[in-house]
């Protein structure tokens, strides 16, 4: 079979759909879940093992841009002490189990590369997902290069539209709301929450809460705000700004 040209296939997933893009194409074509046939929806790890990509989307490398919904998501810094992969792996269990309980342990999380001390993102999916997804790169005989949320790859796209000694970045997606906080270049936090379409007092609320877990005061940021089709109010705490940013999120 004839490969293209382009080196990398992208697949978003969530848990209404999917979409496919190679090269440097971003987004593609959004396609739903195919409906249950019998009496329970099929979950998402069944339904990648029936997905089959295009011959002409034929890539070596397979990135994947996982929903907010499908993974959880926490900030972390590796003590100085923490260097080889396999501690910083078992520092990554305890920091997950600590927040989610127990069945941290069965999940898979991958954190951004980083130095000691330094605060990066962590992302945690069920051990089944990551099965799913290694399942579909045997069949098509390709290598996944990376896996991502889609906040981080949003957040990724747009930053150079992001300034700011203090601010913070919101991700709406379906039924759910994401948002980054940052101080001096470096992240503070990052919360989801399951919230309505344009919840203008939720994502204010979320926002608010985040303020208040900082060990340090954060004032005069902007807020931005991406994946709305339109602008509606968000009643913020006293300093902080709003600004929309408008780009495809998928």
């Amino acid at each position: 079979m004839l490969r293209s040209s382009r080196k990398v296939l992208t697949l978003r997933l969530s848990p209404q759909g999917y979409s496919v893009s190679a090269g440097s194409l971003h987004g593609g074509k959004w396609q739903t879940w195919p409906a249950a046939n019998g009496t329970s929806a099929p979950t998402v790890e069944q339904l990648l093992e029936a997905l089959s990509f295009d011959a002409d989307l034929q890539c070596p490398q397979l990135d994947v841009v996982l929903d907010s919904a499908m993974s959880r998501t926490q900030i972390v810094q590796f003590p100085a002490g923490v260097r080889k992969p396999e501690e910083r792996q078992a520092f990554l269990k305890a920091a997950f189990r600590n927040v989610f309980g127990a069945e941290a342990a069965e999940w898979h999380i991958v954190a951004e590369t980083a130095y000691a001390n330094e605060a990066v993102p962590a992302v945690a999916i069920d051990a089944g997902l990551m099965q799913a997804v290694g399942k579909l790169c045997e069949r098509h005989t390709m290598q996944l290069r990376s896996l991502r949320t889609s906040f981080v790859d949003c957040f990724n796209r747009l930053r150079s539209q992001l300034s700011g000694h203090v601010g913070a970045f919101a991700l709406i997606e379906q039924e759910r709301v994401s948002i980054g906080l940052w101080r001096r270049r470096g992240w503070v936090a990052i919360s989801t929450l399951a919230m309505a379409a344009e919840d203008g007092a939720g994502i204010a609320a979320l926002h608010a809460q985040m303020l208040a877990r900082s060990d340090e005061p954060l004032h005069d940021g902007t807020l931005y705000v991406a994946g709305s089709k339109k602008s509606f109010a968000v009643p913020l705490s006293e300093g902080w700004t709003l600004q929309w940013l408008t780009a495809d999120t998928r």
